[in-house]
């Protein structure tokens, strides 16, 4: 199976993007210092890269850091955070959140073998009207983490003992939440797109920081290093060594750090069985107390997801999460970790799924088996609840064909051949496991010659197959009711990008297909673009639907990942996935376009698109009911309605709705007076020309041909849409065929 891809020769990450209902993607900060590297999320690494992070070993010394680094503690006290922070408060602990206080994020440096505070900005909290339990917050003091923080005063909450305190910092969004302790200090957590980490609010008497004090050495690696010199004396092993510092100092973040991973790197089930490791999350979990609700929640994500990847049962990564969907709830900081959790329970259930169609087909082909109506019927129970599973499929598929059911074993043969990619994994695992067996669609086409005499309509069938499959998938029940699109005069632009390459774009291509069918074009508008760069246009990897409009559009929202989905100019996250993700992805980009739907549009659009004896002539109009003066462009799009890919990599048979040419030319429209009046004429040659010289050429570096040109641009459809340049934001959008009159939303 393929990864995604990206759309240029050097790989890198994507830029940021406007977040969705305020949530901003993790990326690099802003600073002049060593903070350009920190902030790696805990989160991302565990679930998006699967890679585990372990503290260092001690030292053959048993000294530790400072020995390793040949200092000694008076060296290294200017270092730590009390040294370096004469803003700290020396006078009684507080009772109440008034007064100044600074936050210090918790952070581990991997690179560095270090566990980091960084200090991230100086907030005042005052009554308000001498309320303590109404307070008022004010950014008293920036630093270089967040040099353009401003505090979001509709999410921020204070009041004598419990902060709620949120900022924006350009794209990023900040949460902290805490609580004050005993001691005096707030103990809580930020949390930042999918990350969760430890932090606290410190007292001080200060109204300003020196700006050169920004990431210090925490205050709990003597402590550490103390505890490793005691287990040696007992000879521990690295993991009890580690245990037995975060029974000895639970309430530091070090020891919430060191324990979450010190579990993720003993994790596995021939040697920690599945009751320790069950212990050791409840052991776990009780850290993650002091620095609140929230840590404990996105901990037991995290830990969910270790036990699946590490092979214990599904099962036991579904019960430790048990309950955490209804915690998280509809908050906006819980919207990724929601995600994540719902990717998580679809790879539980279909691994769990598979686990009970082996054990139904083992007694299946068992001769000792007397009763096969129940292990038939277990198998016909898993198809309903998992429809696109290629190994249950294929097993009904084996049973029918013994059975002589003719019909049957068609209809489900060709499942697995008209469906993306099915037929590629079942091959795929039987090389992996080196078996040898008949390729469902050599199965498939003996049984359709045996009813049919020939195999004449047999790709006919597939394709039938193909839009039935994405037509159930609209009928689907289930998600939000949808808003009339009239009552807020909203069109939603679902702009797809993505390739004929890309084995992770199947989810989202059936989806969005679905969703198309169900809502309507009178809200929901897809359009699918092919963006490769020249230099990998007509490599080995190639798209033969590829064209400069579509990289255009893609480099306009600074994208580099295939597959991408983006609503009405707003990328939606973990919408890349195979055929078995669908459902998960359906529901997911549903749910988004209910929400965008029921937000009121201020514009009105008109457009035309009519055919003259040369090409085609568009017009075009827009205008807001209310204040129009942000840097607004209209955009014209010429696609067409169909392109039948039956050979196409990753299984996707058809594009709907492609783009072919950008008739605005690429900048957009400016308006006049605050509207647009745009006429624009193309020649369909000129198009059809261009079209089929990136055609041939990928034809021929291929060494393949297609019988049927994807080159008769008779469907053709216009799309118009107006768009901040400055947020990205869709701010209206309308498609009309080409051969129709002048229409209207």
């Amino acid at each position: 199976m393929s990864d995604p891809i990206d759309t240029t020769e050097n790989s890198g990450s994507s830029s940021d993007q406007a977040p969705i209902d305020g949530e901003s993607t993790p990326g690099p900060m802003a600073g002049p210092n060593l903070v350009l590297r920190l902030m790696v999320g805990l989160l991302v690494l565990v679930i998006v890269s699967g890679t585990v992070w372990i503290l260092s070993s001690p030292s053959a010394d048993g000294d530790g850091q400072a020995a390793e680094d040949g200092a000694n503690p008076a060296d290294t006290a200017s270092d730590t955070l009390a040294g370096r922070n004469p803003f700290l408060s020396t006078g009684p602990g507080r009772k109440t959140l008034e007064g100044n206080w600074v936050l210090i994020i918790s952070q581990p440096d991997d690179v560095e073998r270090r566990f980091d505070e960084i200090c991230s900005g100086l907030f005042i909290l005052a009554p308000r009207r001498g309320n303590l339990d109404d307070m008022t917050v004010r950014l008293s003091f920036r630093t270089p983490v967040f040099p353009e923080a401003e505090i979001v005063a509709d999410a921020t909450v204070v009041d004598r003992t419990r902060a709620r305190i949120v900022f924006v910092d350009g794209t990023h969004r900040v949460d902290f939440d805490g609580t004050l302790g005993e001691d005096g200090i707030v103990y809580g957590n930020v949390v930042r797109g999918d990350v969760c980490q430890a932090a606290r609010l410190m007292p001080t008497d200060e109204v300003q920081l020196d700006s050169q004090i920004t990431v210090m050495s925490t205050l709990d690696r003597p402590k550490l290093d103390a505890v490793v010199n005691k287990a040696k004396t007992q000879k521990l092993t690295l993991y009890d060594t580690y245990r037995l510092f975060c029974s000895e100092h639970p309430g530091t973040s070090l020891a919430l750090d060191i324990s979450l991973k010190n579990l993720m790197g003993h994790a596995d089930p021939q040697k920690m069985p599945l009751k320790d490791y069950l212990a050791a999350v409840d052991e776990h979990l009780e850290l993650t107390r002091r620095w609140g609700p929230r840590m404990k929640l996105v901990n037991m994500l995290i830990l969910s997801h270790v036990a699946f990847t590490r092979g214990y049962p599904p099962k036991a990564a579904i019960g430790i999460s048990k309950g955490l969907s209804q915690a998280l709830g509809e908050q906006s900081w819980a919207a990724p970790f929601q995600r994540r959790l719902a990717e998580l329970i679809d790879q539980c259930d279909g691994t769990q799924a598979r686990v009970d169609a082996e054990d139904a087909l083992k007694q299946l082909a068992s001769k000792s088996t007397t009763d096969r109506e129940a292990p038939l019927a277990k198998l016909y129970d898993l198809r309903k609840k998992f429809p696109y599973s290629h190994f249950v499929t294929f097993g009904l598929a084996e049973e029918a064909e013994k059975a002589k059911k003719l019909d049957e074993a068609i209809a489900l043969y060709g499942e697995i051949v008209a469906l993306p990619l099915l037929e590629r994994l079942l091959e795929f695992e039987w090389e992996s496991a080196g078996v040898k067996a008949v390729r469902p669609g050599d199965t498939l086409a003996r049984l359709w010659k045996q009813k049919h005499g020939d195999t004449k309509g047999l790709p006919a069938f597939l394709d039938t197959i193909y839009q039935g499959a994405i037509d159930g998938l609209a009928k689907s029940p289930g998600g939000p009711e949808v808003p009339e699109s009239k009552s807020t005069g909203r069109s939603v632009l679902c702009e797809l990008f993505t390739t004929v390459r890309a084995d992770s774009a199947v989810a989202a291509e059936l989806s969005t297909a679905a969703l198309a069918r169900r809502l309507g074009a009178n809200r929901l508008i897809v359009v699918r673009y092919h963006p490769l760069d020249a230099a990998r246009r007509n490599q080995g990897g190639g798209d033969p639907l590829s064209n400069d409009a579509s990289l255009s559009r893609l480099s306009f929202y600074r994208g580099r990942s295939l597959p991408a989905v983006y609503l009405d100019g707003r990328r939606l996250p973990s919408t890349d996935g195979l055929l078995a993700d669908t459902s998960r992805v359906h529901g997911l980009v549903f749910r988004e376009i209910v929400k965008r739907l029921s937000v009121t549009s201020d514009w009105k659009m008109t457009l035309s698109a009519k055919r003259t004896p040369a090409g085609v002539q568009v017009k075009a109009g827009a205008e807001s009911s209310g204040a129009a003066d942000g840097e607004y462009r209209m955009r014209l799009l010429l696609v067409e309605e169909k392109v039948m890919m039956p050979a196409a990599s990753n299984g996707v048979r058809v594009q709907e709705m492609v783009v072919r040419w950008q008739i605005d030319g690429g900048e957009g429209v400016a308006p006049k007076d605050g509207k647009f009046a745009v006429t624009e004429s193309l020649l369909i040659d000129e198009v059809r020309k261009q079209l089929a010289d990136d055609l041939s050429r990928f034809e021929r570096l291929q060494g393949m041909n297609f019988p049927e040109k994807p080159l008769e641009l008779k469907s053709l459809f216009v799309i118009g849409l107006v768009q901040d340049e400055t947020t990205r934001e869709v701010l209206q959008s309308i498609v009309v065929p080409v051969t129709g009159g002048p229409s209207s939303n």
